[in-house]
């Protein structure tokens, strides 16, 4: 694949037209022009502005080859990704785990207000604290999603980088894996708990039911943060099985609005339980029962699908 080519079809996979790749670049519409049918070649300047653009090496830009080839093929069987693009898209998701984890985190966490803390200011506190978990993850939900083309189509590597990235994504596993087992551990131990408090004689005050919901959310914290990393490796190191998912996810998610309707009901289930009741310990049982429903009416329709 030549130069001009290469160039007409990374400028079309970012969706630009050509007085649009002309802008970023500052030259005009028909000198992209003139470059796109191969009647000219652009100087050094604007082929480093174009690596930059197109997140590709200057390299790869100046073969005049069908390069660079990977175990799915060549560049027109799916979107090329360089190793830089790949570590950036890792680190952006990296980054939005870490917001989803503590916005997670901060409305689990906020449970322990009302058990421990004078009634009236606590649910205050109560409400201020869920606010705060309930911004970072609108916001986030909010945010701008970077790399969205790597998630939904094949992808092609350079051999090299995508060799070295598996057996590095290998090892990567292990570690993720520490970081699940001991969130499943923190769970585990902390039912425990209740029982350390039935000695004291106010087991309702006890500061040692503090630490549930706090194990909870860190456990559930290790739980966004491994998953995430692990989900984007696999996107990477095993791309085609990935797809296929991913094609298979998007059949399902028309079956979505469920959990955007169970879910808010159960926040104002357990709401209700713990404000009017003062059962916050049992109320959060609510939501396992919410996630019971939402996997058997989502398992359902797809087998009647």
């Amino acid at each position: 694949m030549e130069f001009y080519q290469k160039l007409k079809k990374l400028r079309a996979q970012k969706g630009w037209s050509q007085e649009e790749f002309a802008e970023k670049l500052q030259v005009s519409r028909q000198a992209v022009s003139k470059w796109e049918n191969g009647q000219g070649f652009p100087e050094t300047e604007k082929l480093v502005k174009m690596s930059r653009l197109f997140q590709v090496s200057i390299d790869y830009l100046l073969k005049d080859e069908d390069q660079p080839f990977g175990e799915q093929g060549t560049i027109d069987e799916g979107y090329y990704a360089s190793q830089e693009v790949v570590e950036a898209y890792l680190l952006n998701k990296k980054q939005g785990a870490k917001k989803i984890a503590a916005g997670v985190a901060i409305l689990i966490a906020s449970i322990l207000l009302p058990m421990y803390f004078q009634e009236a200011f606590s649910y205050v506190l109560f409400m201020m604290v869920v606010a705060v978990g309930v911004a970072i993850l609108v916001w986030q939900g909010f945010s701008v999603k970077a790399y969205e083309e790597l998630e939904t189509q094949p992808l092609v590597f350079d051999d090299s980088f995508i060799q070295d990235f598996r057996q590095k994504s290998l090892a990567n596993r292990k570690r993720y894996g520490i970081l699940i087992v001991t969130g499943i551990v923190i769970i585990i131990l902390s039912f425990g708990i209740p029982f350390l408090t039935n000695d004291t004689g106010h087991a309702d005050r006890d500061p040692l039911l503090a630490l549930m919901p706090l194990t909870w959310a860190f456990a559930v914290y290790l739980f966004i943060i491994a998953g995430s990393a692990m989900e984007g490796e696999r996107l990477v190191a095993n791309n085609e099985e990935y797809v296929k998912e991913y094609e298979k996810d998007e059949e399902l998610s028309k079956h979505g609005w469920i959990h955007a309707v169970v879910w808010p009901l159960a926040t104002v289930v357990f709401l209700a339980i713990g404000f009017i009741w003062n059962a916050w310990h049992p109320g959060w049982l609510v939501f396992l029962v919410a996630s019971v429903c939402t996997i058997a009416y989502t398992g359902w329709k797809s087998s009647k699908d």
